[in-house]
């Protein structure tokens, strides 16, 4: 049996001094290398779920803005997050963080709250934070990942795309690394 599956990686960046990130979907590597220094960064990809086509490619500072992509907040497509030297002073908090939580979000990121809320900023400064699921407001859980207190690259999600065929067309649903 042959894996028609297809890779993807999403890898976040806690550090300040150097922003960065980058997603892997099969063969098409997208990365971000946004300007050293100021608040960080959330990066926001939407694919089709048909396609691997990426439609939506953002990036915002805000922690409590949901980026524009309503358009696309059906379940034809997959939401992936990576964060970029996000302090803890502005984890995703208010209608983002609600946004997210209902397109795959759970226990990273209400680990991420619950630190930030609780230690609070000054403590472990930056995170990292990666989400891939499908949107639409379906909360149903998605794949996730958060990096706290972290001097490294991280973290680092990785999930893969398995392809369903109804109707003589093909969508893609994120899944479980497989140990095949």
């Amino acid at each position: 049996m042959t894996d028609n599956t297809v890779p993807l990686t999403v890898i976040s960046n806690p550090l300040t001094q150097y922003f960065w990130s980058t997603i892997a979907i099969g063969n098409n590597t997208l990365t971000q290398q946004p300007p050293a220094g100021g608040p960080g960064y959330y990066w926001f990809v939407v694919i089709d779920r048909s396609t691997l086509a990426v439609v939506f490619n953002q990036m915002q500072n805000a922690g409590n803005v949901v980026p524009a992509l309503s358009q696309f907040n059906t379940s034809d497509y997959i939401l992936i997050v990576a964060t970029m030297g996000v302090g803890l002073d502005r984890q995703p908090q208010g209608p983002l963080f609600d946004f997210l939580d209902i397109n795959g979000g759970g226990q990273a990121l209400r680990r991420l709250e619950q630190v930030a809320t609780q230690i609070g900023c000054g403590t472990l400064g930056t995170f990292g934070y990666t989400l891939v699921g499908v949107l639409g407001n379906l909360n149903i859980p998605g794949f996730e990942a958060v990096a706290l207190a972290s001097a490294t690259v991280g973290p680092v999600l990785t999930v893969q795309l398995m392809p369903t065929t109804i109707a003589g067309k093909t969508v893609y649903t994120p899944v479980e690394l497989s140990n095949a």
